[in-house]
């Protein structure tokens, strides 16, 4: 697992509540602050990326179904098993 790359359309399986989610889209956390940051460059180094998931099963409600992850946490939580990813099936 240590090669993990989360796509759109993959899915994501909680092993503690039963839910599921879907990977919606991918968007960088400093882009969407209320104010303006200037790091002065773009770089990768600099991004927070974070996930927006929707999430269906027995512990996802009209508070909970539509929410956002940062990557590292949803990478560190598929290593420990607390997650599983299965990958979108490319045509």
């Amino acid at each position: 697992m240590d090669n993990v790359e989360l796509k759109p359309g993959g899915v994501i399986i909680d092993h503690e509540t039963g839910d599921v989610g879907l990977l919606v889209s991918r968007y960088d956390i400093m882009d969407h602050l209320p104010m303006t940051l200037d790091f002065g460059h773009k770089d990768d180094d600099y991004r927070v990326w974070a996930w927006e998931i929707l999430w269906s099963g027995p512990a996802a409600d009209k508070n909970n179904r539509y929410f956002p992850y940062t990557e590292s946490g949803l990478l560190n939580m598929i290593q420990v098993g607390t997650f599983e990813y299965i990958a979108a099936i490319e045509k």
